[in-house]
């Protein structure tokens, strides 16, 4: 059989930014009806160059074919015309409008010089029954979880006659079974659609799945790109991290730590904790231990640390401090009472994108770095957001605005921030968000010593069962706004445990 013909190709892609090459040289191709998997780690340049190819930015040099034809797209609207469509990580969906007006928002359908509201509401149910979407197309967007939104914004995306499908992380929302049936529909709509995809991911298991080629990006350079028959994993995680693949799991790496739970201190306790998303959750969290909660999205997982944060109402049960009760007021209140949150948006709630890294760190404990509590200190303030963000090690251009760095990188800004608070606590929901897999294991390790050496008690949120398991002293598992204060060793749990109790009825 002869090789399929190349449909679209870019060679020789490059791209800096204030002087800082990004892009060096980069050359890829993709065929209809093929997966490329795109990995690499964070500042790679994955997300630049798609970028680059979608016509979003344009490169200092290089060229693109696309069908036979030498060209370079002006912008994101002349690469949808011809068949190119991108979905990125931070969505882009309007979350104020309703289900269709997003689907045929800028290509609204008219009968006589006005709006056909009928005819567009019939095809965006068929477009979200097409893929086994449960919404009311009616509906604001903004009423459905951000896993929702995601597929839905894929299926906006193919439903524009797209022949090329570009995905930026398009997994780091979805839940396990949600995982699943994403990978399916990846593989539908290039073997059954003929739709080529350009797939970036983090989590190679998902890649191997579905691939047909994998290609590793290394400090802006293509360092891979062979069919996934022929390339291991463990040459795409060398070839990522620059260690060989056979390296301590994370689990191995763990520092000593107090293998009898029921000797560690007692720090946070709940007690049959209830409010408008909280039926009845009750835990126990110590010092120098990690306790993991697992749970699907709207068990109650981030909405447990929101509320110890005084950003959710307690309108029952208990919670303890340190021995003491506690009921917070509001995040201030939190903080003083020696707690810390990062929470899972950072682009909603976290980062401020036009500050730039020490700004963003220091903005929480901006009042330790005045004079006469009116001038501020830049020096003590940039020191100091230096200490955290080689503690985390932040990659990338520190001086410009935050937004201007990878969104691993941004992520860890926002770790070094909960950490330059001092907190007795930290609360932690999803902390390896979109981060690669070198980034991930570093931030494993990072909170295993702050709790193992220094004592603190971390408790991380996360849909990751092998996040939970690698991280985690003790879990406990979040089901519908339930929690029964149970909290198991990690150590007696498996993947298939945590989903098994997480999918069970409460």
């Amino acid at each position: 059989m002869s090789e399929p013909r190349v449909e679209w190709r870019a060679e020789g892609i490059e791209k800096a930014y204030s002087g800082t090459p990004v892009l060096k040289g980069v050359s890829i191709s993709l065929r209809a009806g093929e997966v490329v998997g795109l990995v690499g780690h964070n500042g790679a340049g994955k997300s630049t160059l798609l970028k680059c190819l979608s016509g979003a930015v344009q490169p200092d040099s290089g060229a693109m074919w696309f069908d036979g034809e030498k060209r370079q797209f002006s912008s994101p609207q002349e690469a949808i015309r011809l068949g190119v469509s991108t979905v990125y990580q931070e969505l882009a969906l309007l979350p104020n409008l309703t289900v269709t007006e997003n689907i045929f928002l800028g290509e609204e359908q008219t009968r006589r010089g006005v709006l056909d509201s009928r005819a567009m509401r019939r095809q965006a149910e068929a477009l979200v029954a097409e893929f086994d979407l449960a919404v009311d197309v009616t509906r604001r967007l903004g009423d459905y979880p951000v896993a929702t939104r995601q597929l839905l914004e894929i299926a906006v995306a193919t439903h524009r006659e797209c022949k090329f499908l570009l995905l930026d992380e398009p997994t780091t929302s979805l839940e396990s079974a949600q995982v699943e049936g994403f990978l399916a529909l990846v593989r539908e709509l290039s073997k059954e659609r003929g739709i080529g995809i350009l797939l970036i991911d983090h989590k190679l298991s998902e890649l191997y799945a579905v691939a047909d080629r994998i290609v590793a990006l290394v400090d802006g350079e293509v360092r891979i790109d062979r069919p996934v028959a022929d390339v291991p994993e463990s040459a795409v995680i060398e070839a990522i991290t620059g260690e060989p693949a056979d390296e301590p799991t994370p689990a191995e790496q763990r520092p000593p730590r107090t293998e009898n739970a029921e000797d560690a201190t007692v720090t946070l306790r709940v007690s049959n904790l209830r409010n408008r998303d909280l039926e009845d959750v009750s835990l126990e969290a110590r010092a120098g231990r990690v306790l993991g909660i697992y749970g699907l999205i709207g068990s109650g997982r981030t909405e447990l640390l929101r509320t110890l944060m005084g950003l959710d109402p307690v309108d029952g049960g208990t919670i303890e401090l340190f021995g003491r009760p506690y009921r917070p007021r509001n995040p201030s209140s939190a903080k003083a009472a020696g707690l810390a949150y990062l929470t899972e948006e950072r682009k909603t709630d976290g980062i401020i994108p036009l500050r730039d890294s020490v700004d963003n760190i220091v903005l929480p404990i901006v009042d330790r770095f005045t004079k006469a509590r009116i001038l501020l200190q830049p020096a003590a303030m940039a020191k100091q957001g230096a200490r955290y963000m080689d503690m985390v090690r932040v990659r990338g251009n520190r001086a410009a605005p935050v937004s201007s760095l990878s969104g691993g990188n941004q992520q860890k800004v926002l770790l070094a921030r909960v950490l330059a608070q001092e907190p007795q606590i930290l609360l932690l929901d999803e902390p390896t968000k979109g981060v690669d897999i070198g980034v991930k294991v570093e931030i494993h390790q990072l909170l295993r010593a702050l709790a193992a050496e220094r004592g603190l008690t971390v408790v991380v949120v996360s849909s990751e069962e092998e996040e939970i398991l690698a991280v985690a002293d003790d879990v406990a598992i979040f089901n519908d706004g339930f929690c029964t204060g149970e909290v198991r060793s990690a150590s007696d749990l498996s993947e298939a445990d945590l989903r098994k109790a997480a999918w069970s009825d409460a």
